[in-house]
Parts: C-alpha cells; structure tokens; sequence
C-alpha cells in the first residue's frame, strides 16, 4: 500500500551512513545542553532569525498543548475545520472552544471571524497557515485582522506553520502578541523524531515556556536534527524533492477537475470534495493507494491525498485515468447519451 494520508514526506532525509554517523557520535550519558544550543543556532541561522527567540519541544504538538496550558484560560478559538488538537487540547485543560465554520466551499468569512472574536474575546486564537485541511493560504490582510482583533481582546494569535515551508513566502504579522509553532515533520522529514519549534518574543516567549522541561528533547533527535541543517546544499536537494512531489501531485488530479472539486494547496496535500469525491478515493484504495477520508461534518465527502515518491506516481495516474473513464462510461449509460459531457 502506498500511503497518501500521513502528510508526511515519502522520503528520509539522511542517509543510513549519515544517520549511523549521528548516532555513533551521540553522547547518551549526559543530558543533552550543548545540542539543544546547536540546534537552536542552526535553526535560527536557517530562518535568519535570533537563537533566543526559538525553543524546543517533543513535537509542534507539544507547544500547541502548552500554548493553550499557558494562555487559553479565557477561551481558545479556531476555524472550523482546522487542527483537531486544537480542541482536544481545549478540553484537556476545561478552556471554552470557540469555533467559525466554512461555507460549502469550505471558505472562511472574516468578517464572521472578528465578529466572533469581538463577542467571546477569547485569549487564544490558533490558525493552520496554510491551512490544515483544506491547504488553503489566507493573505496577509487576513491575518492582519486576526492580529489586531486578538490585540484588542487583550489575547494571542498562534500561527501553526507546520505546511509553511510548502507555501509561498507571506508576511506574517508582528507584536509580542503573535506566536509562532513550526515542526521538523513534514518538509524536513523527521516525524518520528518529534521535533517542535517555538517562535515568539518578550514576555509571550517566557510565558509559553515556563512549562518546559529542562532538556525536552533527546540528544539524538537534535543531533539528528541539527545534521540536516548542517548541509544547506543537501537539504536544499531534499526539499526541492518535495516540492516537485507537490507539483506532480497537483498535476496528477488536473485532469479529472470536471468531476471533483478541489482548492489550490500550498502544503503537501490535495483536498478533494464534492460528490464525487469519495469515489475517486475508494477507487484508489482499492487499488494499492491509501488517501485520507472522513467520516464527520462537514469533512464527509473530503479526501485528501498527500506527497508520494516521484516514481509512484505513474501507477496513480493511470489509476486516476481508469476511474474518469469508467466514470463517464457510467454517465453515458445512465443517460442513454452517448454525447453527454459531465460538467460540475
């Protein structure tokens, strides 16, 4: 089975040299300060921001969880749909969730937005950018007016850019207000190293980390980390890779636009919709490629697909191409037309 619904990448990047490497030169007796130093450095210099902004955690969804343990007691909002956990870790600490929802195009009113924000005046507001289901990106305007919205409430904006590397550069907005949550897990590869970046600055930045552990990622993790952004022109190669991936990914679904919606991704994924939908995604299940379905509203005619290694995906278009054509050979039969165009 080839996996298309863990919107991570279809690739590692190192080497089993270089990951042999890494782990021979690990020091496993001590606690691991200068890694977390080197890493921060590394990462920082990467981003061309300060070291002392960034911090480390077990995984953006640690700082996500810590985030709403810190500042979420007035209430946390979010769109809805977006981040699952951002309402499982609500519930976790009893702060209110508040949620706006999408249209049936799976579009967001801001208007709706502030409004709600003007009203509950909650003291977090989290946001995917882009945006986790759908890989929509909201522009700089947008998110100029949740920042200031949140300012006036007297709360945060959490900015989770866990698909941001994927996405074209955008501004993002500024104040000791706005936070920022990033991952090694899906551009750079290491999932299961479990690796989170927090952003901030000021007095935010003491407060979301007050709950940190001393040393709350191993030494191996980091060191693994911090190999990959030791070498800018393998890494450069890495992501390059799945970039492409992401291109191809996006071609491969073009020529069945006439029969299911979709909505331009700048992350890793497709977000397919519509009735049709579903049985593109069953279709292709069965035959040796696993997407991502839902079974809850208002995601129950959603399928998302994410990257997959450029080889595969010659096997996926031709699966795609068998199912348009059966589709529209169904069409013909049922309307006894033998010139019916199905239009959306």
């Amino acid at each position: 089975m080839i996996h298309m619904d863990r919107n991570t990448s279809p690739l590692s990047p190192l080497s089993d040299e270089a990951v042999w490497e890494v782990a021979r030169n690990t020091v496993f007796h001590e606690y691991p300060s200068d890694e977390i130093t080197r890493f921060k450095q590394l990462y920082a210099d990467y981003y061309g921001i300060r070291p002392e902004q960034v911090e480390v955690a077990n995984g953006s969804d640690e700082w996500i969880q810590k985030t709403i343990m810190t500042l979420g007691q007035r209430g946390v909002m979010a769109l809805s749909p977006d981040f699952v956990m951002y309402e499982e870790y609500s519930r976790q600490t009893d702060a209110p969730f508040y949620t706006v929802p999408c249209d049936a195009e799976f579009r967001f009113n801001f208007d709706e937005v502030v409004r709600s924000i003007e009203k509950n005046r909650p003291s977090l507001f989290l946001i995917s950018m882009p945006h986790n289901p759908t890989g929509q990106l909201f522009d700089a305007e947008t998110l100029d007016r949740l920042s200031q919205a949140m300012k006036d409430a007297g709360g945060y904006l959490v900015l989770d850019e866990a698909y941001a590397e994927f996405a074209q550069a955008y501004r993002r907005p500024a104040g000791e207000h706005v936070i920022i949550i990033r991952t090694l897990s899906k551009i750079f590869g290491i999932a299961g190293l479990r690796v989170g970046i927090a952003v901030a600055d000021g007095e935010t930045f003491s407060r979301i980390t007050r709950l940190n552990h001393p040393y709350p990622v191993n030494s191996l993790s980091l060191n693994l980390a911090s190999r990959i952004f030791e070498d800018r022109d393998e890494l450069k190669k890495f992501t390059d890779y799945q970039l492409a991936s992401k291109k191809q990914l996006a071609a491969a679904f073009r020529p069945v636009g006439d029969k299911i919606k979709t909505i331009e991704s700048s992350t890793n994924f497709i977000f397919t919709y519509g009735r049709n939908a579903r049985s593109l995604g069953e279709y292709l299940k069965e035959n040796g490629y696993q997407p991502r379905m839902y079974d809850t509203s208002p995601l129950g005619d959603v399928v998302r697909y994410s990257i997959i290694r450029l080889e595969d995906y010659t096997g996926l278009e031709k699966l795609i191409n068998e199912w348009s054509t059966q589709y529209d050979q169904e069409r013909k039969i049922d309307t006894g037309n033998t010139d019916f165009h199905f239009t959306r």
